[in-house]
């Protein structure tokens, strides 16, 4: 990744973001590249080394918390309405009126709080191994709606991760975290499912932080690319990365979606979700039924859902098949 193509600016609500930026070909569109949990716009790099020498702009910012972007403890500045803006301060910040927005993880709520409340700043949009964020209803257990539907707790992990004190746990600790979050596969000399075992149960990740457990790291990651991660993360500490999680349990995230109209919570534009079926917590089933009852009736055409093989992590672990994934949609919406 070419880091002397990364830029800063202040946005109106007086936070300095970092982006990575390159300039569109002609006749090319510009791509909005948002991150998730826990890895800044690096995460993005097997992507732009595949897609920016095809002429597509690129725009990839390291978003609130992460890396070269300012790092507040509130939770409550981590709201969608206003990450949102944040990013829309940057696309105006580079003239650039219209994007291709995708997003893999928590970048799903950024491309999804796109799509409610700058729908003209969209030519399409694209999620990465979770679907479509609707706005999510007050009163709403997030963690049990999900255990609901799929019949295990997906979601287990993340009352940890909004415990007071999980921040200073997992920076003690943070081999241990990098382990469960970039779980070897289940094979012959590695029988556990990681994920399911320690990330789907009640205080198992917690558990599994606090015995400072490790493994060897996946081959799809670099020791480079570890120590980059660690390094940033480390560095601006761990509460801005997990207030993603606190503003979504704590109730503040629905209160401010509740100013989405029903109108606009419908997607109304060529929309691709691209799922994992090795991914043991995000599972396909869930945004499939999700985009069943908000993609707007208009648009149902404009809807593309492809399953690959890979886990949650394969933009880095199978990023070929990604890679060709996202081209050919893109080369398909006729921009």
């Amino acid at each position: 990744m070419d880091f002397s193509r990364f830029k800063q600016t202040k946005t109106q609500r007086g936070f300095t973001y970092a982006y990575y930026f390159s300039s569109a070909s002609s006749g090319k569109p510009t791509l909005l590249l948002a991150h998730g949990f826990p890895t800044p716009a690096y995460l993005w790099r097997k992507q732009i080394a595949f897609l920016e020498p095809l002429g597509f702009g690129i725009i990839a910012p390291d978003l609130l918390g992460y890396a070269g972007t300012d790092k507040p403890t509130d939770p409550k500045a981590y709201v969608g309405s206003g990450l949102v803006q944040d990013v829309v301060d940057i696309l105006d910040k580079e003239g650039i009126e219209k994007v291709v927005a995708i997003g893999h993880d928590w970048g799903v709520q950024i491309v999804s709080r796109l799509i409610n409340y700058h729908p003209e700043r969209l030519l399409a949009a694209a999620v990465l191994a979770i679907g479509y964020f609707p706005p999510l209803a007050v009163g709403t257990d997030p963690t049990a709606a999900l255990k609901e539907k799929l019949g295990f707790d997906a979601f287990a992990y993340q009352r940890f991760f909004v415990e007071p004190g999980a921040h200073l746990l997992i920076e003690k600790n943070f081999d241990s975290f990098f382990s469960l979050i970039f779980p070897l596969p289940q094979s012959e000399t590695q029988p556990e499912n990681i994920w399911c075992e320690h990330m789907c149960v009640d205080g198992k990740a917690k558990a599994w932080v606090e015995a400072n457990r490790t493994t060897e790291l996946v081959s799809y990651l670099s020791h480079e690319d570890k120590e980059y991660v660690k390094k940033t993360l480390l560095e601006g500490g761990m509460q801005g990365p997990l207030a993603w999680y606190k503003v979504f349990l704590s109730g503040d995230g629905a209160a401010n979606d509740a100013k989405i109209s029903k109108e606009a919570s419908l997607i109304s534009k060529p929309f691709l979700f691209l799922a994992f079926e090795d991914d043991a917590i995000c599972r396909p089933e869930v945004g499939i039924a999700t985009h069943a009852a908000y993609v707007h009736p208009d648009w149902k055409n404009s809807l593309t859902t492809k399953v690959l093989g890979g886990d949650h992590w394969a933009l880095n672990s199978n990023p070929g098949k990604v890679n060709e994934a996202l081209l050919e949609w893109i080369e398909g919406l006729g921009l």
